[in-house]
């Protein structure tokens, strides 16, 4: 016998009823997509290079959700799918951490004094910073293997890639210059003169500048990277580690180490419009992904401040592990 509720005559018997459950339907439905398209939650890997974890933070809830063991030492990070890697400085390796079980998957030995890192997009390559042998080393992720070592400057820090111009930009710490490497033919393209002491890199998405930000110097080289020269020196706090850009690349954003601040500039006027005070002795910077929020790790009171990019205010501390770092890009 066939039930009357599977036949569609018998679905609305009044024009009133019929769009009632039209209309929810196709809220159920909106709710279903809705749920389906939502951007995954991003989190903030944060390095601790005194206790060898890793701190995950969920940037929505701003809670610190797990503690992940690595190598030892940790300082370098980079973010992409489905791993994190971590270069860990005196164990002498990268650690591969997948994002859904937060578990560390895979170590890949690497030089003799891994630092900076940076992954491309697509997560299929990335590039490590020998401090030592003065030199980048490419990994493939797919076979956990080394596949090329490209000479640079000396004691080479932190790394950036540019997709858009093929570009992998090395900061040589001990040569006081910047390496601009094609990530096609591994190539160096060229060798540009910094500030004394570059360490931390950041690149302009708007025009594609880059800010190479000198620790001893305590100023940021401005680079102008399609003509491959120096544009501009600008001044920020006393020990400068790391820096990032609104993601208008209005404003940069340069951590201070020993000043306890960061320094906030209009990348156009190339004047300082605000100096915001954070925990102890910030050392990396990231922004999320909705550009609302710059995050920062402190490693001398092991905790990250979260920026307000708007109102330019610290609007939540958050507790880590020892000796935060978070050397890279950090926030997916």
């Amino acid at each position: 016998m066939k039930s009357e509720s599977l036949n569609p005559k018998h679905f609305c018997r009044t024009p009133g009823r019929c769009f009632g459950f039209l209309f929810s339907g196709v809220l159920f439905l909106t709710l279903i997509l809705a749920a389906c398209t939502e951007s995954p939650t991003p989190h903030a890997w944060i390095t601790n290079q005194l206790d060898d974890t890793v701190s995950v933070i969920n940037t929505r809830t701003q809670k610190k959700i797990a503690t992940i063991k690595v190598g030892h030492r940790p300082a370098g990070i980079a973010v992409s799918v489905p791993y994190i890697f971590v270069t860990n400085a005196e164990s002498l390796d990268v650690s591969f951490i997948d994002q859904k079980t937060l578990k560390v998957v895979g170590t890949v030995p690497v030089g003799k004094g891994p630092v900076g890192i940076a992954a491309n997009q697509s997560g299929t390559k990335i590039y490590v910073a020998d401090w030592y042998e003065h030199r980048v080393s490419v990994i493939d992720t797919a076979t956990q293997k080394i596949i090329k070592q490209i000479k640079v400057g000396e004691s080479p820090a932190g790394l950036l890639i540019n997709e858009k111009k093929n570009h992998l930009y090395v900061a040589n710490r001990d040569s006081d210059s910047v390496s601009i490497i094609d990530t096609e033919s591994y190539e160096v393209l060229t060798e540009l003169p910094t500030g004394d002491a570059p360490f931390g890199l950041a690149v302009n998405a708007e025009n594609q500048d880059l800010y190479a930000v000198n620790v001893r110097s305590n100023n940021v080289t401005v680079i102008d990277t399609n003509e491959l020269k120096v544009k501009q020196t600008l001044s920020v706090g006393d020990w400068p580690y790391c820096a990032i850009t609104s993601l208008d690349g209005k404003k940069l954003f340069v951590t201070n180490q020993d000043d306890d601040s960061v320094t906030v500039m209009n990348t156009k006027t190339e004047e300082i419009i605000s100096v915001i005070d954070t925990g102890s002795t910030p050392e990396g910077i990231d922004i999320t992904p909705d550009g609302k929020s710059v995050y920062v790790a402190n490693w001398g009171d092991n905790t990250v401040s979260v920026i307000d990019v708007a109102t330019l205010k610290v609007t939540q501390t958050i507790d880590t592990g020892e000796g935060s770092r978070a050397f890279g890009l950090f926030i997916q």
